[in-house]
């Protein structure tokens, strides 16, 4: 596997986009979000995955900001975001619909990729009717009885680590769950946004609690087919994030029955940083079906 240090142009014009980063105070604590492109341009909101922060989707906020009114954001205790004395599934569903109301979306389609999907589905349960539609990226939904509450098996938090130099931690970054990606200047993109100055080093972004107190319930496949706006499923087709591939064939009988569904090839659980132009481009197609 040849690997991509150096930053392609696109990438580098990417970044360049005029856009606005700012904050958006919700329940008492203070949201990272960015945006791109017009008001009057139909309405994204992208949300990340585990204990990952807006910055993993910049690069594309600036590839679609001709098109669309786009926003991607940090859940509160990730990224830039402030960190929380407790975080549940409201707390999150919150962070979204907060940052929707603070950046005037109208109707959004939003876009969830592995944990933002799940809290994707989650937003979507209760306010599907002020959707445009929902995007599920590599997040699968079970049937009650194969529902894994992964994030109840994690060991107690602890307090953050701390390194002396930020140079030693972000060599330490490292994808999770664990995959090869050629794209290393996506990941050094990341990994320079994942970390954080305290009074005593240097430590991740994320607060290690923000599972403690998490309880999704095992009801999302009825939720699922309940909503009132369509719904798309994206994945890797490589992914390794599924125990087998029986969860992705069960993920597609579940879906609504109108539901697109791409499979990306040559892509794992990260798919946008396997194949971002490519990632980009069948994210588009999904979006222009609900707008």
């Amino acid at each position: 596997m040849e690997i991509v240090k150096e930053q392609p142009q696109w990438f580098r014009k990417a970044l360049e986009v005029n856009h606005k980063s700012d904050f958006a105070e919700i329940s008492g604590a203070k949201v990272h979000f960015m945006e791109w492109g017009s008001p009057l341009n139909p309405s994204v909101i992208m949300l990340h995955g585990n204990h990952a922060h807006a910055h993993w989707f910049q690069f594309i906020g600036g590839l679609l900001v001709d098109k669309y009114h786009f926003v991607v954001m940090s859940f509160s205790g990730m990224g830039e975001s402030e960190w929380r004395s407790r975080y549940d599934k409201d707390t999150f569903v919150a962070d979204v619909w907060g940052v929707l109301k603070e950046t005037k979306l109208i109707r959004p389609v939003i876009v969830g990729h592995s944990f933002g999907g799940m809290i994707a589905l989650a937003t979507a349960e209760k306010y599907s009717e002020d959707m445009s539609g929902l995007i599920l990226v590599d997040f699968v939904v079970r049937r009650p009885e194969n529902h894994v509450d992964w994030y109840k098996n994690l060991p107690p938090s602890k307090p953050p680590k701390v390194r002396p130099s930020k140079e030693e931690l972000v060599q330490r970054f490292r994808l999770m769950p664990p995959q090869e990606c050629k794209n290393q200047f996506l990941l050094d993109f990341i990994a320079e946004r994942s970390v954080r100055k305290t009074d005593q080093g240097w430590s991740w972004t994320f607060d290690p609690s923000t599972y403690d107190h998490l309880d999704v319930g095992n009801n999302q496949s009825e939720v699922l087919n309940q909503l009132n706006c369509p719904v798309s499923f994206i994945y890797g087709e490589n992914t390794m994030e599924f125990d087998t591939g029986d969860s992705i064939k069960e993920m597609k009988e579940l879906l609504p029955k109108s539901s697109s569904v791409v499979a990306l090839r040559e892509a794992q659980h990260h798919l946008m940083l396997d194949k971002p132009l490519e990632f980009v481009e069948e994210l588009d197609k999904l979006i222009q079906e609900f707008v």
